[in-house]
């Protein structure tokens, strides 16, 4: 098992997943330090869902490693981690928290909906590579005959 960084083999295609992977993993980290240190924010979010202090530091944990496969071959995973962690982040600022917290104007919220796409963008991607590379294996021979649409 090798765990390569994120430029190991670029190629300008990979723009496609690296750019995403990239910004995912500067929004999660850009949060850890408010988390872990224990910023009045951060505390006053975990504690209107009753989660402070233990869940602050549980995210936060959850989030450096999902930001650390980010950055690696094993992407797919922190794609998936920061997928599951920021939906129910957003679940909770539809039903808790709203969308402005501490009069942010909404900073927060608008950064969780780009995890979202940012994340299943890469879900996506990996996926569609994955068909493309099984599918690659195939080979079509396409008749007259098999025309769609064609009255004989």
């Amino acid at each position: 098992m090798t765990i390569k960084p994120i430029f190991h083999s670029f190629k300008a295609k990979d723009l496609l997943h690296i750019v995403p992977r990239l910004i995912v993993a500067i929004i999660l980290a850009q949060t850890l330090p408010f988390k872990f240190g224990g910023a009045e924010e951060s505390i006053w979010i975990f504690e209107q869902i009753g989660w402070e202090p233990w869940g602050r530091y549980l995210i936060a944990s959850i989030e450096t490693v999902a930001t650390f496969l980010l950055l690696t071959n094993y992407y797919i995973f922190g794609a998936v981690i920061s997928l599951s962690i920021i939906s129910a982040a957003n679940f909770l600022h539809f039903t808790k928290l709203g969308f402005i917290v501490n009069n942010d104007g909404g900073t927060l919220f608008i950064l969780s909906i780009i995890v979202i796409f940012c994340s299943l963008w890469v879900v996506l991607y990996w996926n569609m590579e994955r068909v493309e590379k099984k599918v690659s294996n195939f080979e079509f021979e396409w008749n007259e005959e098999d025309e769609i649409g064609e009255d004989n």
